[in-house]
């Protein structure tokens, strides 16, 4: 921890700065809306996170996350409805079917390259919406409601008011940012970059490629698991229409793209900046459907266009993502 600090002092410093802006901030807000974005910009900052370690880091882009995101919602709401157990425990049972899902499905999926990994992604989350539509235990097709008052709110994380869901989602995402720092200037991270650039190249030098990207795979489910657990208690209603679209992969991979993939904090910003316009553009052009989509399609080819290292590259020209050589990474 303490060559961690060293190591990051000016991270740390801004770290703090943006959490405790982050949490001042809501004391000035009077109004739901506004708070409602801050806690879907959490979720989506968590999502975004989890994938840049398989899609940012390892170039393995994924089109099926929104799998483990209704996994984690389901196993909450399940939880909660069914059994009577919190969602502080079901949570992390979520996180671990989903790593074992993904550890499962990745050994096989991974020795695919390029697009038709992410179709093969794309159409194991399709196959898992269809069987969560047609099960029977699970709601079907109508899904599950699991409002539950006669517990205590902080034992079922549900809350009347919208502050302690945005406190509570915040905690996560610092933790989630804090865990990638510290992987990024890793062993693991290193490795990740090296498969990225040029995967033959890094087996040859004795990376073992295949389980690495495997460990990503499963580390980048877990948390986006968590990340539909969340969102499952602050909805307290999930259908298969709500958390496995396709669109929810989709966006998942944008929120990154957009921020800057195989970057600390791009997920973070292109989470901020893409929920602000979503839910701002939905709420003020409400009467035009599918105006918010209209404007990711003309933000997706601003950014390829004029900056395709995300919107990092705005705050940061000269930040570039450097692949050590083996010798560097044994010195490291």
């Amino acid at each position: 921890m303490r060559k961690f600090i060293n190591i990051n002092k000016y991270f740390i410093v801004k770290f703090l700065a943006g959490l405790l802006a982050a949490i001042v901030l809501p004391l000035f807000i009077k109004t739901p809306f506004p708070l409602h974005v801050m806690i879907l910009i959490c979720i989506w900052a968590i999502m975004g996170m989890g994938w840049n370690f398989i899609g940012g880091y390892a170039g393995q882009v994924s089109n099926g996350h929104a799998l483990f995101y209704g996994i984690g919602a389901y196993t909450c709401g399940i939880g909660v409805k069914n059994f009577g157990a919190s969602p502080w425990v079901t949570m992390w049972i979520g996180v671990m079917i989903s790593m074992g899902i993904a550890f499962v499905l990745g050994a096989p999926l991974l020795r695919l390259k390029g697009h038709y990994f992410a179709l093969a992604t794309m159409a194991m989350a399709e196959c898992g919406r269809i069987i969560f539509l047609n099960w029977s235990y699970v709601g079907g097709a109508t899904g599950i409601d699991f409002f539950d008052r006669s517990k205590p709110s902080w034992y079922t994380m549900q809350f009347t008011s919208k502050y302690p869901y945005y406190y509570i989602f915040l905690f996560f995402v610092a933790l989630i940012l804090l865990l990638t720092k510290g992987l990024d200037k890793s062993k693991f991270g290193y490795y990740l970059r090296a498969i990225k650039a040029n995967e033959n190249s890094a087996q040859s030098v004795g990376i073992h490629t295949a389980k690495y990207k495997l460990l990503a795979f499963m580390l980048s489910a877990g948390i986006v698991s968590l990340a539909g657990s969340l969102y499952a208690n602050y909805l307290q209603y999930i259908d298969p229409t709500v958390v496995m679209p396709l669109n929810i992969s989709m966006m998942i991979c944008l929120v990154a793209v957009m921020g800057g993939i195989g970057t600390v904090i791009g997920p973070l910003v292109g989470a901020i900046v893409l929920t602000i316009i979503s839910e701002y553009t939905r709420a003020t052009f409400s009467y035009i459907n599918g105006f918010d989509l209209f404007v990711y399609g003309v933000l997706v080819i601003i950014i390829v266009l004029y900056m395709p290292n995300g919107l990092i590259s705005l705050f940061n020209k000269k930040q570039k993502n450097k692949i050590l050589t083996p010798l560097e990474m044994e010195r490291k």
